[in-house]
């Protein structure tokens, strides 16, 4: 499996010869009033693969996205609230949960410029979506609205966390790096991709039809995945998807 192989980093970076650097975006802008507990988990999974993490607020002046990537080695988009259905020409579904238009202005900044610059970058869950919505695809904005043979539950409802199977692309980064089609995941959201933007190949799939994975195969390392495996990742599988980013940096 991919992630066998040992890290290196350059001999000419000093600050860059123990682990490679991985920026995670925040829900917040880093000032003493926000809060964003999630980010714990997203931190303790990149430790846990070889990375360290450094942490990206949002911030107003989207000139800084260049000077935070260039103290990184590679990006995590972790989750969050809902992107504005404008950016894919929808309105509004009353069950939506409004990101905040700061963060979202943001990352759709952070995700262009890393882009352009061929960066390792994953995401989860909403970080997924702002790949593939940045890419100029769509989503399906409450996925219990969508028809759909054997709908599973894809929501975290009265307090219950479900887990469900996923199959993957045999022939995905995706599988490569995990070392199986068919994991079982968590999963806790109310959106899902519908259209794929550019240059994107779905890589998995429940068992219903929602969209779990999404990739670039012409990129260094450009995945996002549905489900959490910051909160599972104890499990090998989920782990898998930490070092695969952290890999990638050192290629």
């Amino acid at each position: 499996m991919a992630g066998a192989h040992e890290l290196c980093a350059p001999a000419f970076c000093v600050c860059r010869m123990s682990k490679p650097i991985i920026g995670l975006t925040r829900d917040s802008d880093g000032s003493p009033k926000s809060t964003d507990d999630r980010f714990v988990f997203y931190s303790q999974s990149v430790e846990r693969a070889g990375g360290t993490p450094r942490s990206i607020f949002f911030r107003d002046c989207l000139e800084d996205v260049e000077k935070e990537l260039d103290q990184v080695d590679g990006i995590l988009l972790i989750g969050g609230d809902d992107l504005d259905p404008a950016l894919y020409g929808q309105t509004w579904h009353p069950k939506a949960q409004p990101l905040d238009p700061r963060r979202q202005r943001w990352e759709l900044a952070l995700i262009a410029a890393a882009d352009r610059r061929r960066m390792p970058t994953l995401g989860i869950c909403l970080g997924c979506q702002v790949m593939n919505v940045h890419r100029g695809g769509s989503l399906h904005q409450f996925l219990p609205d969508l028809p759909r043979e054997n709908p599973l539950e894809h929501r975290k409802v009265d307090g219950v966390l479900r887990r469900h199977d996923v199959t993957i692309d045999a022939n995905s980064r995706l599988a490569r790096e995990i070392g199986k089609t068919q994991v079982n995941v968590n999963t806790y959201h109310k959106q899902a991709i519908d259209r794929v933007g550019r240059g994107l190949v779905v890589t998995a799939r429940a068992t219903d039809g929602v969209v779990e994975a999404i990739e670039d195969p012409s990129m260094p390392l450009f995945v996002g995945v549905q489900w959490h495996p910051e909160r599972i990742s104890d499990e090998p599988e989920h782990l898998a998807i930490f070092r695969m980013l952290v890999e990638a940096t050192a290629r």
